[in-house]
C-alpha cells in the first residue's frame, strides 16, 4: 500500500527520517505544481535522485565542468557524440577516458544533493512513496547517501537562506561590475592552477577576497543575474549567493539599468553555433500564409442563386422564393393565427409577418360557437295534468 499526502501535514524531514529509521526500500515521489522529484532509497539510503525540470547547471556533464574534471570544449565533443549515439552521457565519458569513476561519483553526488536541497525549500506540495525501485539505477557510479548527511545540509541551508536573500536584490536583476572591480587585480588571474584546484577555502590574497568570492567575480565579466550566475558557479547556490551578496555589500557588484543582460554559458563555444540557445522568432512567411487565409476565401466567393450546385454559398444569398406549407402545417398555422387574432382570423398578422393568407382563415371563429363545456340549459317542466273528480 503506497504512502501518500501533504507536505504541509508531513513535513520533508520526517518524511526522510522515518524512512531512513524503517530503512525501507523504493521510490518517494515529490511533486509541486508541474515539478516531479525521485528519490530512490535502499535500506533507508539515497541511491538515485531524478527530477522532470533538472536545470541545466544539474546535468552529469555540466557539472563536472562545475567541478573541473571537464573542460567545455569536452564536453561539446561529447554531445555530439550522444547525439550520434544516444548512450548516456556517463557511459560516453567513461569510454573516452576523460574521466574517471571517482570523478562520474563525484558529478553524480552533486547533481543529487543539489536537487535535494532546492527540493528541500518547499513550503508545499504533495508527497507518494512506493515500494518499487527501477531496474535502470546506476548502481556501479552513484555512491549511496546517507539520509542524515542530506538531512544536515538542508537545515544549514534553510537557516541561513532568508538571511542571504534578504541581503540580495533580487535572483533576476542584473548585476554587473563597478569601477571599482574593474580595477582590481584577482589573484585567480596571477595563478590560474588555484582556478583548476577549487578544493576547500583559500585565504583572501592581495585583492583582499577569498578565492570563492574572486572566482564569482570572474564570472561577471558582462552583466549577469544572479540566476545565470548559479547556473555557471562550480559552487552550491547557497555559498554562491553568499558570495554575491559579500561582493555587493563591498561594491564590487552593482545593478545595472538598461537591457537583458547577457547569458553566460561556459559549456556554448565560439565555433558551434547550433549548441547556442536561440529565442524563437517567427518565420516571414507566417504573416503572408495568415493573410491569405483571410483573403482567399474571400476572393474566391461569388453570388450564387438558390439552384446552384454550390448549396453552401447559395444558402448565404437572400431568399427570392415563397415557400408553400403543406397541409398540416398549413393547417397549424391557420389555428396559431386564430388564437392571436381571433377577430379577424390573424389576416393582418399574416401580412405583417410576409405570410397572407389566402382569403378567409379556414380555422372557424370558437368564439361564436357555442360553449362544450356550459352546463346544458334545464329541461321546460311538464304542464300539470287535471286531475278527475
Amino acid at each position: 500500500m503506497a504512502l501518500e499526502g501533504s507536505l504541509r501535514d508531513f513535513d520533508l524531514f520526517s518524511l526522510f527520517n522515518m524512512i531512513k529509521i524503517q530503512g525501507k526500500n523504493g521510490t518517494l515521489v515529490l511533486s509541486q505544481g508541474q515539478e516531479f522529484v525521485k528519490v530512490f532509497f535502499e535500506n533507508g539510503e539515497i541511491v538515485g535522485c531524478d527530477s522532470n525540470q533538472v536545470r541545466m547547471e544539474d546535468r552529469l556533464g555540466t557539472m563536472l565542468v562545475r567541478l573541473g574534471r571537464l573542460t567545455g570544449e569536452e564536453l561539446l565533443a561529447m554531445v555530439q557524440v550522444q547525439r550520434q549515439t544516444l548512450k548516456r552521457m556517463g557511459t560516453l565519458l567513461l569510454e573516452s577516458g576523460k574521466v574517471g569513476p571517482s570523478d562520474l561519483q563525484d558529478a553524480l553526488f552533486g547533481q543529487a544533493t543539489a536537487i535535494l536541497h532546492r527540493t528541500f525549500r518547499w513550503v508545499e506540495g504533495d508527497y507518494r512513496f512506493d515500494s518499487m525501485l527501477p531496474p535502470d539505477l546506476d548502481r556501479d557510479h552513484f555512491v549511496p547517501i546517507p539520509v542524515d548527511t542530506v538531512l544536515m545540509e538542508a537545515a544549514r541551508i534553510q537557516d541561513e537562506w532568508p538571511e542571504v536573500e534578504r541581503r540580495l536584490p533580487g535572483m533576476d536583476i542584473p548585476l554587473g561590475k563597478s569601477p571599482q572591480a574593474q580595477a582590481l587585480h584577482l589573484d585567480i588571474n596571477r595563478d590560474v592552477s588555484l582556478l583548476l584546484d577549487g578544493r576547500g577555502h583559500v585565504q583572501q590574497g592581495a585583492s583582499g577576497l577569498t578565492h570563492e568570492q574572486e572566482m564569482v567575480l570572474s564570472y561577471f565579466d558582462h552583466p549577469q543575474s544572479i540566476n545565470d550566475i548559479v547556473q555557471v558557479s562550480r559552487y552550491e547556490e547557497l555559498d554562491s549567493c553568499k558570495a554575491i551578496a559579500d561582493l555587493i555589500e563591498a561594491g564590487l557588484l552593482e545593478p545595472v539599468s538598461g537591457g537583458a543582460p547577457k547569458v553566460l554559458r561556459p559549456w556554448v563555444m565560439d565555433g558551434h553555433p547550433d549548441l547556442v540557445p536561440r529565442p524563437w522568432e517567427p518565420s516571414p512567411f507566417l504573416w503572408l500564409l495568415v493573410a491569405l487565409g483571410f483573403i482567399l476565401p474571400l476572393a474566391l466567393y461569388v453570388p450564387h442563386h438558390r439552384g446552384s450546385m454550390n448549396m453552401g454559398l447559395a444558402s448565404l444569398q437572400p431568399v427570392d422564393v415563397r415557400v408553400v406549407p403543406e397541409g398540416p402545417t398549413r393547417l397549424r398555422q391557420a389555428w396559431a393565427l386564430r388564437m392571436a387574432a381571433p377577430k379577424d382570423g390573424g389576416v393582418m398578422l399574416a401580412k405583417e409577418l410576409g405570410r397572407p393568407l389566402e382569403g378567409k382563415n379556414p380555422v372557424a371563429d370558437l368564439t361564436r360557437l357555442p360553449d362544450p363545456m356550459a352546463p346544458p340549459p334545464a329541461p321546460p317542466p311538464e304542464p300539470a295534468t287535471p286531475s278527475k273528480p
